[in-house]
């Protein structure tokens, strides 16, 4: 997976060319600019998106496998959107413990984002740790025939197109996989990071270049 691909993305705004390794690796990008990402702080989880349920066997008393209501992944994670002003001091902390993305207002927690970072387990599903900014690079789709899987609105935070934020993986027909959609709230991508819809279109909206990103254990 640690390899170059390539990828195409649609950007209403530029064409992308390069070779790299993750989910959004820079690459072609045909109408929207999208990269192949590889990387992903604190605050408690937030467990208000997904619910589990353990149930006992009849007449046994056997503890059953809980069950998990997947996340509503058309729906902002976290309720109503916060409105950022002039001269909030905005940045955005990612847990990967937590799998969550925390915007932030200096030390205020201001809106809480269910995410699926990178499977962590080869170098090419590895999602980075350390403090970075989001880059130019933006746009509204990506596709990447290698995985056969794309996604709307990703920004970049890593490498110019490598690592990303943007939506659950869809098909070359933009239509959500709803196996990996289903992922949401764990470990599930090459590297990038996946968030339902609206969130990805709200951090593709509001989020400046340039925006401090600290992705931590």
């Amino acid at each position: 997976m640690k390899r170059p691909i390539r990828i195409i993305a649609y950007s209403s705004i530029f064409l992308l060319a390069a070779g790299i390794t993750g989910c959004g690796q820079n690459a072609e990008t045909p109408s929207s600019g999208e990269q192949t990402p590889v990387a992903s702080q604190s605050a408690p989880p937030d467990t208000s998106n997904t619910q589990g349920a353990t149930a006992s066997a009849k007449g046994t008393g056997a503890s059953q496998p809980s069950v998990i209501t997947p996340l509503d992944w058309s729906k902002p994670s976290g309720g109503e959107y916060p409105k950022i002003k002039q001269g909030d001091a905005i940045w955005i902390d990612v847990s990967i413990a937590d799998q969550r993305v925390y915007i932030k207002n200096g030390d205020e927690t201001i809106y809480t984002m269910v995410t699926s970072s990178g499977l962590d387990t080869e170098p090419g599903t590895s999602t980075p740790r350390g403090t970075f900014v989001v880059e130019p690079e933006r746009g509204d789709w990506f596709f990447a025939p290698q995985y056969q899987q794309g996604a709307k609105y990703w920004v970049s935070w890593k490498n110019h197109g490598e690592f990303l934020f943007h939506s659950v993986a869809m098909d070359k027909n933009g239509n959500v996989i709803e196996e990996e959609a289903k992922k949401l709230g764990q470990k599930a991508s090459h590297g990038c990071f996946r968030l339902t819809v609206p969130d990805a279109k709200w951090i593709y909206d509001n989020i400046p270049v340039k925006t401090k990103v600290v992705v931590r254990d």
